[in-house]
């Protein structure tokens, strides 16, 4: 004899808007993530839960504009990986960028595998972020600029691999700072790029965030400089990412 068993899972929508920045070389764009994602055991109300999520996204400064698609597994909240693809347009050459020997303008897509790692112990929190990339290029008579790692590549398509630390100390339950890195080796081209540097992150628990620096960027096709940078994201409803705890109106304390 067999019993009927049914598996009910409940879809939680989420919603997100930001506006990034950064003074050298300037640049801001409007991203935005539209997702659905499904719990897959635990309670969502402390970091012991799993969960898997699709999404699309998208991102525009009116002349660079992309669009892609995304999908994450998280076997336990604070740990879990996450596979996508973006194809973007750009309709402008930088300055700083010899675009008479690199390709500024045109059509790039990018296929991506990343692994997130989020850890906390008391008031010190740990984000790391590794990222593999392949990236192609519609115009194959020379190497193309990529904007958004300030690195080129090769015509035929660059491999990149991206490392992302992120630790603070919370002040309060709404304003943490600490110090962040955004690393990227080109393994085909071989050069690389780095913006690292002390942050402040500010959370209102309900709907606003600001997250704003300043730190060296360096960059094979830009001169080294000091640059700020800053993200303020509204979430118009909250993901089942461990980071939108606060947003579904559950303490971080909960987490450690």
């Amino acid at each position: 004899m067999f019993m009927n068993q049914s598996w009910a899972f409940d879809l939680v929508p989420d919603l997100k808007v930001a506006l990034n920045g950064r003074s050298y070389p300037i640049g801001a764009q409007v991203v935005s993530s539209a997702g659905l994602g499904v719990s897959l055991w635990g309670d969502t109300r402390s970091w012991k839960y799993g969960f898997a999520r699709v999404a699309l996204n998208g991102a525009t400064s009116v002349v660079v504009n992309r669009i892609g698609a995304e999908f994450q597994l998280f076997p336990v909240s604070i740990l879990g990986v996450s596979a996508g693809f973006d194809s973007g347009t750009r309709n402008f050459g930088p300055r700083f960028v010899n675009c008479g020997q690199y390709e500024c303008t045109g059509r790039v897509d990018r296929l991506y595998l990343k692994g997130q790692l989020f850890a906390g112990y008391k008031k010190i929190i740990l984000n790391f972020n590794v990222r593999s990339e392949t990236l192609h290029s519609y115009e194959t008579s020379k190497p193309f600029y990529d904007e958004l790692t300030l690195l080129h590549g090769h015509s035929n398509g660059e491999r990149l691999l991206m490392l992302n630390p992120l630790v603070l100390y919370q002040i309060n339950s709404e304003v943490s700072v600490g110090a962040i890195s955004f690393y990227t080796r080109a393994l085909d081209s071989g050069g690389f790029s780095h913006l690292y540097g002390p942050i402040a992150a500010f959370s209102d628990a309900h709907q606003w965030s600001f997250a704003g620096g300043m730190g060296l960027n360096e960059s094979p096709l830009a001169h080294s400089a000091i640059t700020a940078f800053f993200t303020i994201q509204i979430t118009l409803e909250p993901s089942l990412q461990v980071t939108d705890l606060s947003f579904r109106r559950v303490s971080y304390s909960s987490l450690f």
